[in-house]
């Protein structure tokens, strides 16, 4: 069926370029695409996505899953997914209905811990590509895991590449030891 996309990985792995990008070209091939993000998302704008490279594309403003019932497509795309809450048989339903899902999001908190609703959105994906960064402290292309230096309490800090990095695994553990 192939309805429900997933996109995954640490800060600065391209998720969010690629769902502008699937986005724009959904939307080239004249298909009713709406595009989303968390409310809670502000950090480049309120109404629409960007990535790194300052592409950006108009989307609606969401605070949970169940938001989108409110809408009508044939493509719904999702950024910062892991920032929503809600009931996911609402995907699956419309996904059922042959409506399309292309959906993206941390996988991992920066404790290493599945990220909000991330772990069930790909369980019910029929596909999901997991993308890597290059490590900002060694410079390796194997950067998995999203680091924050700033204090935080939660799983949610809202911010930008300020105070997240992504990190391979040597570098996380040597950053995790460096903190205690």
């Amino acid at each position: 069926m192939n309805n429900i996309s997933v996109f995954t990985g640490p800060m600065k792995s391209g998720k969010t370029s690629t769902v502008i990008n699937t986005a724009n070209a959904l939307i080239n091939q004249g298909e009713n695409v709406k595009v989303f993000k968390p409310v809670i998302d502000d950090r480049f704008s309120t109404n629409f996505v960007q990535d790194r490279d300052g592409n950006k594309i108009n989307a609606i403003n969401i605070g949970k899953i169940d938001d989108l019932e409110n809408y009508e497509a044939d493509s719904y795309v999702i950024d910062e997914f892991q920032f929503l809450e809600g009931d996911l048989n609402i995907i699956k339903n419309l996904a059922n209905k042959g409506k399309k899902f292309y959906i993206a999001g941390l996988n991992l908190t920066t404790e290493k811990k599945v990220f909000g609703r991330m772990g069930d959105i790909m369980e019910a994906s029929d596909n999901v590509q997991v993308f890597k960064a290059n490590c900002d402290c060694c410079g390796s292309s194997n950067a998995i895991y999203s680091f924050c230096t700033a204090e935080k309490t939660g799983d949610i800090l809202v911010a930008g590449d300020d105070v997240y990095l992504a990190v391979c695994p040597e570098c996380y553990d040597k950053l995790k030891l460096s903190k205690k």
